[in-house]
């Protein structure tokens, strides 16, 4: 049945009549009345046009709000996903104790915790004790300008953990790093970030006679001025050293070193600490007024029975040789 237009009849709330057969009329719903004998239904309103606007707009809003409430649904469950796949990404990248140290270091959850974050610790010592023990600072030791002193800046905290939780690589992550000490075994087996600034490195417990000088392939060259190596007792493998041709200082301790070019192309070293160090007595002297004659040296300090194989008189000899550029110290 054709409905009759809002254009030709006009109705309102209290009009009971059909104006089409004069029939009774029924209300159908709050806008719209029909008659009970030719069907025809009727907008109450004195402007369909707004009724029926707002009835469209009613359901329009219904369908945006849906709609709404999807896309707010769409990127919660994004949101989600994202800040879970940052912290499974985030905690699968580091071991278990590196990650619960820079929670604790950082007071944020581990997917807060940035690149450029990172990059602004400065100072990194870790250590085996009860756990694994980190010693940081976001200061930087060799900034001139720091106005309290340094030690003050330090912060430790210790992580409980096996050697399983604890990964070496982890390292590579703190490209910010301009002094990085690491008392723990294996240090050979530690990464490097690719690019960095480092400029102090010490580690303990030489290479062993399995491992690989690639620990030291990613130093800075520009930056890195400083090297020393401790507890070296299983340091057999010195290839590593023509990575660190430009430093100004280097230590070793308890290393055995045996006659050859071990410092040659060392031109810019200031200073040279040995301490404990295993030489074969007979090359003892040799090897010292070989390290005396490197060309920028103004420091050599040697410690332990390889000092006292040099007798007085080579001692004294040395002594005038070099003795007006470098200061020459035997313990």
């Amino acid at each position: 049945m054709e409905k009759i237009s809002y254009q030709k009849h006009k109705l309102t709330k209290d009009q009971k009549i059909c104006p089409s057969c004069g029939s009774l009329l029924v209300q159908k719903d709050p806008y719209t009345v029909q008659c009970t004998s030719c069907q025809q239904e009727y907008y109450l309103s004195v402007n369909r046009t707004h009724k029926v606007s707002v009835h469209l707009s009613a359901g329009k809003l219904l369908v945006l709000v849906t709609l709404g409430m999807a896309v707010l649904i769409s990127f919660s469950v994004l949101g989600y996903q994202y800040y879970t796949g940052r912290l499974v990404q985030s905690a699968s990248r580091f071991s278990v104790v590196f990650r619960d140290f820079l929670m604790e270091a950082y007071d944020r959850p581990i997917a807060d915790i940035r690149e450029e974050d990172l990059e602004q610790m400065k100072y990194l010592k870790i250590e085996k004790e009860n756990g694994y023990r980190f010693t940081y600072s976001f200061e930087d030791s060799f900034d001139d300008t720091h106005m309290e002193p340094y030690d003050s800046t330090m912060k430790s905290v210790t992580i409980k953990g096996s050697k399983d939780e604890f990964s070496p690589s982890n390292v590579q992550y703190f490209t910010g790093l301009t002094r990085l000490e690491l008392y723990v075994d294996g240090w050979e087996n530690y990464t490097l970030p690719n690019h960095n600034v480092l400029r102090s490195i010490t580690c303990t417990d030489g290479l062993s006679r399995y491992g690989t000088p690639q620990f030291f392939t990613r130093v800075n060259p520009e930056t890195l001025e400083e090297v020393r190596i401790l507890e070296a007792e299983n340091l057999e493998d010195f290839s590593f050293l023509e990575n660190l041709q430009g430093i100004k200082r280097l230590s070793l301790e308890k290393a055995t070193i045996r006659k050859g070019d071990l410092l040659k192309g060392f031109s810019d070293l200031e200073a040279l600490s040995l301490s404990y160090v295993v030489m074969e007595e007979e090359d003892a002297f040799d090897m010292i007024k070989e390290f005396l004659s490197l060309p920028s040296l103004e420091r050599f300090y040697i410690e332990g029975t390889s000092a006292w194989y040099v007798t007085e008189e080579q001692w004294a000899q040395l002594q005038q040789i070099y003795g007006d550029r470098i200061q020459i110290i035997r313990n």
